[in-house]
């Protein structure tokens, strides 16, 4: 058992390497700042300036590159066979199952404008034993976290080759004394670390370490100020309360000992051929996904677009306040004799010329001030376009009037070239998403006791009940013995992603029908076809259509929509 001295001398070794490690990371952290600063609008100045006027452009030019569209898994075996092509369609069913289980449209959201802020995101998917899912315990629990909670070792550009990472909370004190188990007046709680906002009182920042130990298992250690709240050895193994006389779970203990939370290296199986004992399957990578925006050499995160049209930013401002000081500076003088009885009002006209005495009324008159802005103008335009040529961003993909295209087609084609430049971005987060949906694989094969229901729709529309089972993992060869087959490759399905374009699935279904390569475009087992494709598109009213079109083919063929007799 670990003593009170090795457990204070672990929080202050801890502590010194998440400083240390911060300070390296302080520049980074600074033009992160820089930068949320810029897409809020900042109206600071390199040098220490500052402008009257703004134009964000940065705003506008991020806010177009967002999308709703959350890539669709694709799971394939490493190597084929039958059973490797069964177990990969069920974790891909498994992992659907997951995007509608968990609020990814929420972390998506929060997702597409970090990684353009701030040049990627970072992704934290975990195991959670309070989670209950559809009578199952424990879940799957995955949250985008901003860079700046992320400090990484460093000179290291890569997750997978780090030997330890901090991630930084802020959590209610309240919070922190449910989860851990520690005392509300616990006074060595660190405060809240969070910079140029004003936080509650009760508000504390939890500094959490991710590390490899020799064997390469990685644990985990998590304190708060000079407070240790957990310190966790191979974070993926199973924690279980067991007898510590005959090592049995508790509730099927007979001795009569109180049972104590220890290690469990293996699980006890009935199979056919007998009971075996095989050892519980653990991850090997630290629960952190990194997506980039565009790849960045020798750093963990990718390329800022804030970072890119600063420059073009930074002149507008300053073009924009010029304009705004001569604008201000202009008016209308009134121009009238010495004696006139008429006098104006000064808040209304800031200065008045008088005549001198004899001078004719006819000097009655005005003079204009106002000064010519067109040339800031067109250099404000000019510089918007520059920073929109940097990025990729044409007015077509911006939703303005764009008088060059002449067509439908020729829109579309210029929407397509300027997504194309975009192109880098899009792979991406596709390769985050496939890092996700494997991480949420791994945890499942360790974690999840019992199967999880999995239902999908057919070919034909009928819903059909699966379960994702990690006991189906479970593979023997007489080199290595009962081990779990975790040997399957990520990526994103192409065709899945379409689904959140449903107008373009409509279209191309309709297309198909009227081609006949669904058949007969009049026979009523086409336009079953048909209107269940529409109805896997999600097209409105398209189950009634089903519907009909299921009657009519029984009653044509005197069976079933599959040609089987009822």
């Amino acid at each position: 058992m670990t003593t009170p001295k090795e457990k204070q001398e672990r929080l202050q070794f801890f502590a010194a390497l998440y400083e240390r490690a911060r300070m390296r990371h302080r520049p980074a952290l600074d033009a992160m700042a820089r930068c949320m600063a810029q897409y809020r609008g900042s109206d600071e100045i390199d040098g220490g300036a500052r402008a009257t006027a703004i134009r964000n452009i940065t705003y506008e030019i991020i806010e177009a590159q967002v999308s709703s569209e959350i890539p669709a898994p694709r799971v394939a075996p490493s190597s084929y066979s039958e059973e490797g092509e069964r177990l990969a369609l069920s974790t891909e069913r498994m992992l659907l199952r997951m995007r509608d289980e968990l609020p990814f449209e929420r972390q998506n959201d929060l997702d597409e404008r970090y990684t353009t802020i701030y040049g990627g995101s970072v992704w934290l998917v975990e195991w959670d034993d309070t989670r209950e899912v559809g009578g199952t315990r424990g879940g799957i629990r995955v949250r985008c976290l901003s860079p700046e909670d992320f400090i990484p070792q460093p000179d290291i550009p890569e997750v997978e080759d780090m030997e330890y990472c901090f991630l930084r909370f802020e959590t209610p004190r309240s919070e922190l004394c449910r989860r851990f188990g520690v005392s509300p007046a616990v006074a060595e709680l660190g405060e809240c670390e969070s910079e140029g906002e004003v936080t509650d009182e009760d508000t504390v920042t939890v500094i959490t370490c991710f590390f490899r130990e020799e064997d390469g298992a990685v644990s985990r250690f998590v304190f708060s100020g000079g407070a240790l709240l957990s310190d966790i050895t191979d974070y993926y193994g199973r924690k279980l309360r067991l007898c510590p006389r005959c090592g049995a779970e508790e509730g099927a203990c007979e001795c009569g000992e109180g049972a104590t939370l220890r290690e469990a290296e293996d699980e006890c199986l009935t199979l056919p051929t007998g009971r075996v004992h095989i050892p519980y399957y653990r991850p090997r990578c630290f629960p952190v996904v990194i997506r980039k925006n565009t790849s960045r050499a020798g750093y963990y995160l990718g390329q800022s677009d804030c970072e890119v049209i600063r420059p073009q930013q930074q002149e507008i401002n300053k073009l924009e306040s010029r304009i705004q000081a001569k604008l201000m500076r202009s008016g209308v003088t009134p121009v009238m004799p010495e004696d006139a009885r008429v006098a104006p009002d000064n808040s209304i006209f800031g200065q008045v010329i008088r005549l001198g005495p004899g001078e004719s009324s006819a000097m009655y008159g005005v003079i204009d001030t106002t000064p010519n802005v067109s040339q800031e103008i067109l250099q404000s335009d000019r510089l918007y376009e520059h920073a929109k040529r940097i990025i990729g961003i044409s007015d077509s993909l911006l939703g303005l009037a764009d008088p060059t295209a002449t067509s439908g087609y020729a829109k579309r084609l210029q929407i397509d070239q300027a997504a194309g430049r975009l192109e880098s971005k899009r792979r991406m987060k596709e390769a985050a998403y496939a890092d996700i949906d494997r991480l949420i694989f791994l945890l499942m094969l360790a974690f999840a006791d019992e199967p999880r229901k999995t239902p999908y729709r057919d070919a034909y529309g009928r819903l059909h009940n699966a379960e994702f089972d990690r006991y189906d993992f479970l593979t023997y060869t007489p080199e290595r013995g009962y081990y779990y087959n975790d040997e399957f490759l990520f990526s994103v399905d192409k065709n899945g992603g379409a689904e959140a374009q449903r107008e373009a699935l409509w279209e191309r279904n309709l297309e198909n029908l009227r081609a006949g390569t669904l058949g007969d475009p009049t026979s009523p087992m086409t336009l079953l076809r048909y209107w269940q494709g529409q109805e896997r598109a999600h097209y409105p009213f398209a189950r009634e259509n089903v519907e009909y079109f299921e009657d009519l083919v029984r009653e044509e063929r005197g069976g079933d929509t599959n040609g089987r007799t009822l």
